[in-house]
């Protein structure tokens, strides 16, 4: 069987990945505090990690992802920040919030160009209430966001790495407990679960909801139900409000023969106004 190809597309095919853009802000001790890490200016209030992260359970972006540049605010030393290898992350020390931007570069097999993201950076506190004293308690301010890549028909060599089981192979390394480990993380067919090791998630929806469980190929199917019943709907009132527009017509039609075209425009000018006073 021939390598998969480089460069040959396939055909009607989009698969789509997502990943987490995000960032981490810890609060530094001040200034003369023993503990505070030296060499950082004094006006530095803030260190922080911009990253780009799989999502839990997800196949790895490693997959299609080879590198990531961070372009971050140009008062920093080098800020064109280019990561080749996972960790995808940029770690440094600031005092205030800016846009870095993001730029995604995939494996060379997938023949795309870089695709460009953004991710502002959030130093200070935010949202209700009750997260501004959780981040006020943890000193930690985290802010992430899910992006969503489509490959729409992806080359094959790059289909082929798209819908191999190899990229759920990160899930099993570093499993503690030894061998009962391995085989907890391992399916029926001897390849690694698809979502966390243990089996407590999966890609695929249960078949049934219940507490804890938000989605469920019942709900989808209930779901699905939902929207057909009511694209049937609109459909009905379409066909009746065509049935009612050919009547007008024909109405129309025949007040012209009877009083003339100017009286007939009258005629409709009313009618039409009638139909916006009873929506």
């Amino acid at each position: 069987m021939p390598a998969p190809a480089a460069n040959k597309r396939v055909k009607n095919v989009r698969i789509s990945r997502n990943l987490i853009i995000g960032s981490e802000a810890h609060t530094l001790p001040p200034v003369g505090d023993p503990s505070r890490p030296k060499n950082i200016p004094p006006d530095h209030t803030k260190r922080w990690t911009v990253y780009v992260r799989t999502p839990l359970g997800d196949p790895d972006i490693r997959t299609w992802l080879s590198k990531v540049q961070f372009k971050i605010f140009n008062t920093y030393e080098n800020p064109l920040r280019t990561v080749e290898a996972s960790p995808f992350e940029v770690t440094e020390t600031g005092w205030g919030g800016f846009n870095i931007d993001v730029r995604l570069h995939f494996n060379p097999i997938s023949g795309e160009k870089p695709q460009y993201r953004q991710h502002f950076l959030q130093l200070e506190k935010y949202g209700d209430e009750k997260l501004q004293a959780e981040q006020e308690r943890t000193g930690k301010v985290v802010s992430e966001f899910l992006e969503v890549v489509q490959f729409n028909e992806p080359t094959e060599a790059l289909y082929e790495a798209l819908t191999s089981e190899n990229q759920w192979d990160y899930l099993t390394v570093g499993l503690k407990g030894g061998k009962k480990a391995m085989m907890a993380s391992l399916g029926p067919d001897g390849r690694p679960k698809r979502g966390f090791p243990n089996g407590e998630r999966s890609a695929r929806l249960p078949e049934r909801g219940g507490e804890g469980v938000p989605f469920s190929q019942e709900q989808e199917k209930a779901l699905v139900q939902f929207l057909l019943d009511k694209t049937k709907e609109v459909e009905k009132a379409l066909e009746e409000e065509s049935k009612r527009r050919e009547e007008t017509e024909k109405e129309l039609k025949s007040l012209r023969a009877e009083l003339g075209h100017e009286a007939a425009a009258q005629a409709a000018q009313q009618a039409s106004g009638d139909r916006s006073r009873r929506r």
